[in-house]
């Protein structure tokens, strides 16, 4: 499997986590889904040029909603 296949399916499992988390008002999912989302996110932009456009504003991205969930808006 490719790298930047495995950060595009560990961002969407994040997503997952932290969605079902927020629906069902569990929040040690909502935790792990932005904790997995911070490192991803990280980690694909320490790699910015070796990945694709749309990967890296979808890091970009989640890194915002982690600010924004941490902030509670």
């Amino acid at each position: 499997m490719d790298r930047r296949q495995l950060t595009n399916y560990v961002n969407f499992a994040a997503l997952i986590c932290y969605i079902i988390g927020r629906v069902a008002g569990i929040g040690i999912l909502v935790w792990i889904g932005l904790g997995i989302m911070t490192l991803s996110s990280i980690w694909t932009i320490i790699h910015w040029k070796e990945n694709d456009k749309i990967s890296n504003y979808i890091s970009v991205a989640f890194l915002v909603l982690v600010g924004l969930s941490l902030f509670g808006l």
